[in-house]
């Protein structure tokens, strides 16, 4: 819960409670995990399992039980104990796992043809305004910037260019 500001205090927001909730794990769907079945959260929780304590006593009473990273990471073999002690068949968890490594397989995939078509799409870019420079008698972008340097002149203005066709 937020506190509302005082008159004349910095601005700033306060929060002087903390409601924790315990939500029920469920099967997941999320790609980036590294083995086994992903877990996540469902959007009910119980609300006969909520608890709300002033934000001081919750920082006191976690001081001494901060995680590391390594510490927070579940292994495989626990969430798939936890999802089968939730109702999960092993055939749910095995289609889960299946349609996740297809989904890595996807993104590998979509990143290799994505670098190889930011490459070729730069080549196109600049085949293209090279033509146009060529074909269209079109002069080069920096030249407005060295007329404009070589005359002194800040009030150089463009005249508009005569194009036959864009490729």
């Amino acid at each position: 819960m937020m506190t509302a500001p005082r008159p004349g205090s910095p601005k700033g927001v306060r929060f002087n409670c903390v409601e924790v909730r315990e939500y029920p794990r469920i099967l997941g769907d999320n790609p980036s995990v590294s083995a086994g079945p992903p877990i996540t959260l469902d959007w009910t929780h119980d609300q006969r399992g909520s608890l709300s304590l002033p934000l001081d006593d919750w920082e006191k009473a976690r001081e001494n039980d901060r995680r590391t990273k390594q510490e927070i990471r579940v292994p495989d073999f626990v969430r798939e104990e936890w999802l089968i002690d939730a109702g999960f068949s092993g055939s749910d968890l095995q289609r889960t796992v299946k349609d996740i490594e297809e989904a890595k397989k996807a993104r590998m995939s979509s990143i290799t043809k994505s670098d190889f078509r930011d490459k070729t799409d730069v080549i196109a870019e600049n085949v293209k305004r090279k033509f146009g420079r060529v074909l269209m008698r079109r002069p080069r972008s920096d030249t407005l910037y060295q007329q404009w340097k070589e005359k002194g002149d800040k009030t150089l203005i463009r005249e508009p260019s005569r194009r036959r066709g864009t490729m």
